[in-house]
């Protein structure tokens, strides 16, 4: 053990002394070559600009080709049409269906679809009651409807 710890004294001893011999020529050698400026550390702004813009312009591209193509719906509308749906249950709806300009009035659960009845004339959609014109008169209204 005694002699493990002179074996690993002597070499930690030896290479302090490599290094100590070594350092005048490491300093001669740093003196000779000459000093290069330091790169900045922020990337150049022009292309972070740049690169920003571009992913950006994916992003809208993306989204409308996405509408475009009536994935999610928004697209052109087909032979079927739901004009109107009502939610009964976590899992069960009545829907009011135009297929090829028929209308039809379906149950929908999680597990089937069944045609409730056949419409012998189109529904006519109710007018809307038109919204106040600003939001100052939205807030009038509805205070006025929580005081009663």
């Amino acid at each position: 053990m005694v002699a493990r710890f002179l074996a690993s004294t002597m070499t930690a001893g030896l290479s302090c002394g490599m290094m100590l011999i070594a350092l005048p020529a490491m300093a001669v050698a740093a003196e000779s070559t000459p000093l290069q400026p330091a790169t900045p550390a922020t990337p150049d702004l022009l292309g972070l600009g740049s690169s920003l813009v571009a992913v950006l312009l994916a992003i809208l591209l993306l989204g409308w080709l996405y509408k475009r193509s009536g994935a999610y719906g928004g697209g052109r509308k087909g032979v079927i049409n739901i004009l109107a749906a009502q939610s009964l249950g976590p899992k069960e709806r009545i829907l009011v269906v135009d297929v090829a300009g028929q209308q039809l009035v379906l149950g929908m659960t999680a597990t089937s679809v069944q045609t409730l009845h056949v419409l012998s004339e189109p529904v006519k959609e109710a007018p809307e009651a038109p919204l106040p014109a600003s939001f100052a008169e939205r807030l009038r209204s509805t205070l006025a409807v929580a005081k009663r």
